[in-house]
């Protein structure tokens, strides 16, 4: 043997197991992957595998259209497909084989198995496909379908046949009456097989034209497997009027399915109905099209969800590789901002909706002026607002740029206080707290994710707010150092923080006036930009 396999897969671990017992058969694999169903489409555009491994939870609920749109590549109709997933995993393999899959697997799985299963269902694709190749020689399909007992029936809006031709005798092996007294009068009846009832559903109601199999015992007891077509006809007024119903016997196809016999006497039925297959076959082209755009849509949607939720580089890398395990930085800027007095002001709106919408002002504008300072926000905590300059992409000039950052919310901050205080409304009123030092930082969840920070940093950081004053930006020793010869600070002495000890803490008033644009100083003027730019 020698095969080109593919398998879709997100899963690490079953492409792991799988590629193991591939290489270890003496016989060539050639193997390759998709981990996307895009990945998987843009790879049998270019390459016609023999035999494609699909993880059943390779796409969560589009498992099956996924695999219903493989099938309806002309090219790829013919490649088996088996589907395979862990002893544990609860996935709905009755919905892949109706989408089309050749096969099931439970891994692990033994060598011998999968180079069987593999070995079959090779054998069975390379068959259908001689089959369907072989049926292009026929000249003569109006004769053959004939002689396989073709039938036509119309079905009034009521569920009675009103009319049959002559081959639905052939086909049955009984006239219409002796066919009613079995099958029944009314092909509407729920009591009739399962699939004749959806089936007739779904062309009726739904309007839609319909294909799908069924078995049937002649009256001398041979078993036949009958396709049926149902197309809807509609009145002047667009409602259905009747349903014409053209069936044939493909009792072959499906013995050379199962025994993979090289009889081409089973073509016959395979293609009875050449043109309507052709037709078909543009609808479900157009139809992939519009899933493929579906999907492509629903992931872009998908992605900028996760790049709202996540750092941009962490979504990517979860994208790529499915884990986006911690990370330690060296040197980062934590900053905690926390409301004073926030429960008092809470209860002086008339509705928590008015307070929340209040609250969320504040946030949405924080991460406006921390975001375009390339600061990472970490998370809100109740009245807490919570951010990290230095990560996920590492820069040096972090303390710099969180602590223009924090000048600039207390401004705005206060500059609200102001107006709000002579409105007579609630005033809002914040402590901001600046520590620099080492963290880990990562992803925490697999269903839900959360990009969070961890370290003692974060913990100083948050004694630095807490130990703050309302209008203030205090930072610690450490941010000192790095920020003193550019901004202008109030040595507080050593302040007690709790759990910690005495901790010297500086306020932080304003940019020093040769590098400041406005007055005020929260403005950098281009000196300071220039020098920032350089770390």
């Amino acid at each position: 043997m020698n095969y080109i396999v593919l398998i879709a897969s997100n899963s690490s671990e079953a492409i792991t197991q799988l590629e193991h017992l591939l290489s270890s058969v003496d016989d060539g694999f050639s193997v390759s992957y998709a981990n996307t169903p895009n990945s998987l489409f843009t790879y049998l555009e270019q390459v016609i595998p023999d035999v494609v491994f699909f993880d059943a939870t390779f796409s969560a609920n589009s498992s099956a259209e996924i695999i219903a749109a493989v099938k309806g590549n002309p090219l790829a109709e013919d490649v088996p497909i088996i589907a395979f997933a862990q002893a544990n995993t609860n996935s709905s393999i009755k919905l892949l084989f109706q989408a089309g899959i050749d096969d099931f697997i439970t891994i692990p799985v033994s060598v011998n198995e999968l180079l069987q299963r593999i070995e079959l269902n090779f054998q069975k694709g390379r068959l259908m496909q001689k089959l369907r190749k072989q049926s292009h020689q026929f000249k003569e399909i109006s004769l053959a379908a004939s002689s396989a007992g073709t039938s036509v029936l119309i079905i009034d809006s009521t569920g009675e046949i009103t009319w049959v031709n002559d081959g639905f005798e052939r086909l049955y092996e009984c006239n219409l009456a002796t066919f009613s007294s079995i099958f029944g009068t009314n092909l509407f009846d729920e009591s009739l097989p399962e699939n004749t009832v959806r089936a007739m559903k779904t062309c009726r109601i739904d309007g839609e034209y319909i294909v799908y199999d069924s078995l049937w015992t002649t009256p001398s007891g041979k078993v036949k497997y009958i396709q049926t077509s149902l197309t809807p006809v509609f009145d002047s007024n667009k409602q259905i009027s009747k349903i014409v119903a053209i069936e044939s016997d493909i009792t072959g196809i499906k013995e050379a399915e199962r025994e993979l016999s090289d009889k081409h006497d089973h073509l016959l039925s395979i293609m009875e109905h050449l043109e309507q297959a052709n037709t078909m076959l543009d609808e479900q082209r157009t139809e992939i099209e519009k899933q493929k755009s579906s999907i492509e849509e629903e992931q872009a949607k998908s992605e900028e969800l996760l790049r709202n939720i996540l750092p941009w580089e962490v979504a990517r890398q979860l994208r790529k590789k499915g884990t986006a395990p911690p990370k330690k930085f060296k040197e980062v800027s934590v900053m905690f901002a926390d409301f004073v007095g926030f429960s008092k002001v809470s209860v002086s709106f008339d509705t928590i909706e008015d307070f929340i919408k209040e609250l969320s002002f504040y946030f949405e504008n924080f991460e406006e002026i921390t975001s375009a300072r390339f600061i990472e926000k970490i998370k809100t905590i109740g009245d807490c607002y919570m951010c990290v300059g230095g990560i996920p992409r590492q820069n040096h000039s972090h303390a710099f740029d969180t602590v223009l950052a924090a000048l600039e919310i207390q401004r705005f901050v206060e500059e609200i206080a102001q107006k709000n205080a002579i409105k007579k409304k609630p005033v809002w009123r914040l402590r901001i707290g600046i520590h620099t030092g080492s963290v880990v930082a990562g992803v925490i969840g697999k269903k839900k994710f959360a990009y969070d920070v961890w370290g003692d940093t974060v913990n100083v950081a948050s004694r630095m707010e807490s130990s703050g004053e309302a209008g203030k930006v205090n930072v610690s020793e450490t941010t000192y150092q790095y920020i003193k010869d550019f901004f202008l600070c109030t040595y507080r002495g050593k302040v007690p923080a709790k759990n910690i000890g005495d901790i010297n803490m500086y306020f932080v008033e304003r940019i020093l006036p040769d590098y400041a644009e406005d007055a005020e100083g929260f403005v950098p003027n281009a000196a300071f930009r220039k020098i920032l730019a350089s770390y």
